[in-house]
């Protein structure tokens, strides 16, 4: 098992493999959807959150995701008799 200071490190290079990685993926244009996911799963198990300020890349974001053609709530089908798959 390893001590505070391994685990501390590893945890360390793990974050800066995503880092590269993304840099990487801004470089070239192409991303990966599962490594992006990766990366936002380490930051969601580390509990790391970010208010999105005004003029940030996060308040870009959430301007873009409020004009896209979806409502507000889904709709929920009911499923209870739903047949035949």
């Amino acid at each position: 098992m390893l001590d505070h200071k391994q685990a501390s490190s590893l945890h360390d290079e793990v974050a800066n493999a995503y880092r590269a990685s993304i840099d990487l993926m801004n470089e070239t244009g192409e991303y990966s959807a599962a490594l992006l996911n990766g990366a936002r799963q380490l930051l969601k198990d580390n509990n790391i959150v970010m208010d999105s300020g005004v003029g940030t890349p996060l308040e870009a974001l959430d301007h873009q995701l409020k004009a896209l053609p979806f409502e507000e709530e889904e709709q929920h089908r009911d499923t209870a008799q739903a047949t035949g798959l």
